[in-house]
């Protein structure tokens, strides 16, 4: 069967021997080719060449890795060879919490360990399942994307739409880039334009209010025109900040904290495992153990930023957990209301105990509210201004007291 999208463009890759396989749309009018994918063992992908005018040639790639065999790393390597800039996303069955799945599996620490010796790229998922169970497994995170030298801000998030188990997923780039190709720039020679106002500039005679403003008039008039005079304007085309135009110095520095932070990440995700540090060891000169107490073994006494900055690679940004219902997670608007609501009235009824006696809360009730109906016989006699000010007058003064020597009590 051929599947036809009104205004795209479909690419697809069927699966030999059963149904399914993976497929790429492109909205007709969008500049693109097709890209010829390696032979993978383990990953099912077909790959579009993307032309853009401000982030240049793209490769997206539509993926699929099923969940009985372990992902090859030779196989992720080779698919992002596509091309110079790639967007591998899908569903990889490659489960680790650095893209915010619950748990580790074999294929997820494979691709950590690629991605902790390659550098340029990167893995993201977003914060909220992107597969439900159906009730067999728990709700994880299981459709990703493989960044690769993208010099855009990027953000995955899952949506709450189709009738599927999986979720589909958005991945927005370059949301946050500044808007416009052309930028107009200008440059004023300051020496040239000190000249222009001596030149023009002479010191007027003022003898009346119409000398002043004269003069004040013929001042502006000399320093727009010796400001005009003085500057250059040109038009560029706007720049974007390409990896290939970051200085090499800055590129190895890129490149050395993102392997900081992933290694980082990874010690933190042992230590929760373990539920203890182990304990530093050295041989040959190199610590072992935390990057804190390594830290210590290497630097003796550091500094305070020295320390904040290792805190801050260490520390990893915890996600949000998904909203739980009565039937499991809330996926839509109205789901969610109704959770918050069952929470709202859970938190605000009345304490129930188990051996409360209900008739006798009610005779303790009917009670009170005799007493109440009945005169009050005892008469209080009001307290007199002498008495207050004898009471404050012994207490222990918090604050500053006022001319009677006493002090404002609240309350």
């Amino acid at each position: 069967m051929r599947a036809k999208i009104p205004g795209y463009v479909v690419y697809r890759q069927d699966r030999n021997g059963q149904g399914g396989g993976v497929a790429v749309a492109v909205k007709r009018g969008i500049d693109h080719y097709m890209l010829q994918v390696p032979q993978l063992d383990t990953i099912e992908a077909v790959a579009v060449g993307i032309r853009t005018s401000r982030y240049g040639e793209i490769a997206v790639a539509s993926c699929y890795h099923p969940p009985g065999r372990t992902i090859l790393e030779q196989d992720i390597e080779a698919l992002l060879t596509v091309g110079p800039r790639v967007i591998a996303i899908g569903d990889f069955n490659a489960k680790s919490q650095d893209w915010n799945s619950r748990r580790q599996n074999p294929s997820g620490a494979a691709l950590r360990r690629f991605l902790e010796d390659t550098d340029n790229v990167e893995a993201i998922g977003p914060i909220e399942p992107t597969y439900d169970g159906q009730g067999r497994f728990a709700p994880d995170v299981l459709d990703i994307a493989l960044l690769k030298a993208i010099p855009a801000a990027t953000d995955i998030t899952s949506l709450d739409e189709g009738s599927s188990d999986h979720n589909p997923v958005l991945l927005t780039m370059g949301a946050h880039a500044p808007e416009g190709d052309i930028i107009d720039k200008r440059n004023t020679d300051w020496a040239g334009f000190r000249a222009a106002m001596q030149r023009s500039t002479a010191i007027p005679r003022i003898e009346t209010t119409d000398d002043l403003e004269a003069a004040v008039v013929s001042l502006g008039t000399d320093i727009r025109t010796a400001l005009e005079q003085s500057t250059t304007e040109t038009r560029e085309v706007r720049r974007d900040n390409y990896i290939g135009d970051i200085p090499l110095q800055a590129q190895q520095l890129i490149r050395d904290r993102r392997a900081a932070r992933r290694r980082a990440m990874r010690t933190e995700a042992e230590r929760r495992q373990f539920g203890s540090e182990p304990a530093i060891q050295t041989s040959e000169g190199r610590p072992r153990g935390t990057p804190a107490r390594a830290l210590e073994a290497i630097c003796g006494i550091a500094k305070p930023t020295l320390w904040k900055t290792q805190k801050v690679l260490r520390t990893t940004r915890k996600p949000f957990p998904p909203i739980q219902g009565e039937t499991g997670i809330a996926r839509t608007n109205r789901d969610k209301a109704v959770a918050f609501a069952d929470s709202l009235q859970l938190q605000c009824r009345e304490n129930q105990l188990d051996d409360e006696d209900e008739d006798h809360n009610n005779l303790v009730e009917r009670r009170a509210r005799r007493l109440d109906r009945l005169p009050d016989d005892d008469e209080i006699r009001p307290t007199t201004p002498e008495e207050i000010k004898r009471i404050l007058q012994h207490l222990n003064p918090r604050k500053a007291p006022g001319c009677h020597r006493s002090v404002s009590v609240s309350g």
